[in-house]
């Protein structure tokens, strides 16, 4: 028969050992449930309650060992042994009901879930009960043989939840989820484990199987991966529904601005035929103005287009002269409104030379020069735009500047926002300053604004480690 003082000795030696779970267990809740919140997933909810279910199992099977009479079975420490198999099997099926929800994207019916409930409240009397099949009713049959029970299902269902996570989406490379499989699956064995303990403790009451700091401490490492685990899936499958949603947002935009501009081409053209054919001066004048709001809805999905191709462009580095992409800039936008009355001040040198993606920096250059253009000042007679290049150590430094009308200082800091438009009457989209800021963000590049109304603006482009000495630099 076990002695009375050794289950006190056995209860001291896993105090620390229960206190650690039980707060593992309530910081684990407490994340989840935040991330359910958060997100609003079933599954997050359910292993919430399943780590709530384990802080209380853990409670409980305290108070049933600290309750524990070598000589039998007393009320208290019945009614926790009850309260800890029930909060035990709880913990199991929120975590398998969890699981099944994030995999199969869909909940159990109330039918199932209240039939589940009602059987482990039956099978935690059952097994609370099993004293009464054995004449001897001491601690080894009221409170060690619901723990194998409960070590035994548990064990079984860890593993059968790790073997069905292992095998959905084999291909996946996540993390989180390999991470989860594999604890669940040792966390499972470990409960074979404490079985094989309690078993060996059945069939000699001498014997004291122990939890010591050595399982106590696999025990908290495999629960702490399990804890883990379910973040890091969460996470990236997050991650992996965002980026599904913004290719698929991307594929909108494009496709619909790409549709879009073959009709308002056709209209384009319709309006220019009406152009010549209407002789009333009036008639002419509307149709004007219908060219030109029509031109401007051409702008605008093109301005998306460009956005949409811009973000799917993977970077591909390359040395080049900056007067190569000057020259390709100037011939798209030398025909553009106002363009053959700006001089261009631009000289170049040996040294203007740079390594970095050459569809992005012309992305940016083209509209920053298409919008000094676009705003400049009819009212100056010499109107210039100037393109200067620094190199700064391993960075590249250019600089874009006009005479133009300049921009409000109020609008400066928000010049670079989507869709941001400085006035009522400015022109365009509000897309092309955004483009050029995530296309420098692309490229490792950053971008300064100075302007002052009447004066005019400066951009100061900064792109890191696109330096490259020039072969021949006497007369750089």
């Amino acid at each position: 028969m076990i002695d009375q003082k050794f289950i006190f000795e056995y209860f001291l030696n896993v105090t620390n050992v229960f206190v650690a779970h039980l707060m593992w267990g309530v910081a684990i809740s407490l994340i989840l449930w935040y991330f359910h919140s958060l997100y609003q997933r079933k599954h997050l909810k359910l292993w919430s309650l399943s780590w709530l279910a384990y802080s209380f199992y853990l409670t409980f099977a305290f108070s049933a060992l600290y309750f524990a009479d070598a000589e039998g079975p007393n009320f208290l420490q019945l009614l926790f042994t009850f309260l800890y198999t029930m909060a035990a099997f709880a913990q199991v099926f929120w975590l398998l009901n969890g699981a099944y929800n994030l995999i199969q994207k869909k909940s159990l019916s109330n039918k199932w879930e209240f039939l589940i409930y009602g059987l482990v409240i039956v099978i935690s009397l059952l097994t609370t009960q099993l004293y009464l099949f054995f004449d001897d009713s001491q601690v080894i049959y009221s409170f060690i043989i619901p723990f194998g029970l409960k070590s035994l299902i548990v064990g079984i269902a860890f593993i059968l939840a790790g073997i069905i996570i292992m095998r959905v989406g084999r291909k996946d490379k996540t993390v989180g989820k390999k991470l989860l499989w594999i604890s669940f699956v040792l966390y499972g064995f470990e409960n074979l484990h404490y079985l094989r303990g309690v078993f060996e403790m059945f069939i000699d009451d001498s014997h004291m199987f122990e939890i010591g700091y050595l399982y106590g401490s696999i025990d908290f490492l495999l629960l702490a991966l399990i804890g883990i685990g379910m973040i890091i899936w969460l996470l990236e499958d997050e991650r992996t529904t965002l980026e599904k949603t913004n290719r698929e947002l991307d594929s909108f935009l494009y496709s619909t601005s790409h549709d879009l501009r073959a009709p308002v081409a056709s209209l384009l053209g319709l309006i220019n035929l009406a152009k010549h054919d209407i002789k009333e001066d009036q008639g002419k004048q509307y149709v004007t103005m219908m060219e030109e709001r029509v031109k401007k809805l051409d702008h605008i999905f093109s301005d998306i287009l460009n956005y949409s191709r811009n973000i799917k462009t993977e970077i591909k580095p390359v040395v080049f002269r900056l007067g190569e992409i000057i020259d390709d800039v100037i011939a798209d936008v030398k025909f553009n409104e106002g363009a053959d009355s700006i001089r261009l001040d631009f000289e170049e040198q040996l040294h203007h030379i740079l390594k970095t993606d050459y569809y992005q920096l012309k992305v940016v250059l083209s509209n920053l020069i298409s919008n000094a253009v676009k705003y400049h000042d009819n009212n100056k007679r010499d109107q210039w735009i100037a393109v200067r290049f620094e190199r700064l150590d391993r960075d590249v430094q250019i600089t874009i500047a006009d005479n133009g009308k300049g921009i409000h200082p109020e609008s400066q800091h928000k010049v670079f926002d989507m869709f941001y438009r400085a006035s009522s009457e400015a022109e365009g989209s509000g897309l092309g300053l955004f483009i050029v800021k995530q296309a420098l963000e692309k490229i490792n590049g950053q971008i300064r604004l100075n302007s002052e109304i009447g004066e005019g603006s400066e951009f100061k482009i900064i792109i890191h480690d696109a330096a490259v000495k020039p072969l021949n630099t006497k007369n750089a």
